[in-house]
């Protein structure tokens, strides 16, 4: 029935059967979209169904998130001179399938370094679940190339709640009154790109290592 509602509404974050004792917890958007903070990276959801038809109840079979890059002409005689920004080839992606992990990201909120080196997916957290998922291109500008086929980009680490809070605020029975683990807490990124900055709802300010995933007060 859980599942059955979730997709109803559009909003399935992941497909787990589950013996722990909890209730819905309230419904995350659908995040098809991110703009980094300097508005030249862009990271595109796109979803993958088992039905076509969207006036059906359907499941995600694919979820495919596209790191792209604010596109400039160099050919002055094809550049279009206009306010509005262009995005052209990806530079590289993270793909989800539903047949390699039951648990997989779906609409999450994203968090996506200006330099587009690294893609953070933000989890739900509770029940086990991850609460951030840490991605990097494979491919890097000046450096070898990271191997053949399309750069999916690799895990860095996959962080779970219990290092982020304490284990006597983390709640084994949610409702759908319950906010989300990032509800009232910040995000930014270092200068450099190569640290994630949280605090807490408390007020506990996090540094997050993107190269190794270490996290430190």
């Amino acid at each position: 029935m859980l599942t059955r509602r979730l997709i109803a509404l559009g909003f399935l974050l992941a497909v787990e059967l589950s013996f722990v004792r909890a209730h819905a917890s309230a419904p995350m958007p659908c995040i098809v979209a991110t703009l980094s903070a300097n508005n030249r990276i862009l990271v595109v959801n796109e979803l993958t169904f088992d039905d076509p038809d969207e006036t059906h109840a359907r499941m995600p079979r694919r979820s495919t998130f596209r790191v792209y890059s604010r596109y400039s002409e160099i050919n002055q005689g094809m550049r279009l001179d206009s306010p509005d920004s262009y995005w052209a080839h990806p530079i590289w992606s993270v793909v989800f399938e539903k047949a390699d992990r039951p648990l997989f990201a779906v609409c999450s909120y994203t968090l996506v370094t200006d330099d587009g080196e690294f893609l953070v997916l933000v989890g739900n957290g509770f029940l086990g679940s991850n609460a951030l998922s840490i991605y990097r291109r494979r491919d890097h500008p000046g450096q070898p190339f990271g191997g053949p086929g399309p750069d999916h980009g690799v895990l860095i680490r996959e962080i779970p709640l219990s290092e982020l809070w304490q284990a006597d605020r983390i709640e084994d029975f949610i409702t759908d009154a319950t906010p989300q683990w990032f509800a009232s807490g910040t995000f930014a990124f270092s200068p450099d790109n190569r640290t994630l900055i949280h605090k807490t709802r408390w007020g506990q300010t996090l540094s997050i290592d993107l190269a190794t995933g270490k996290v430190t007060n």
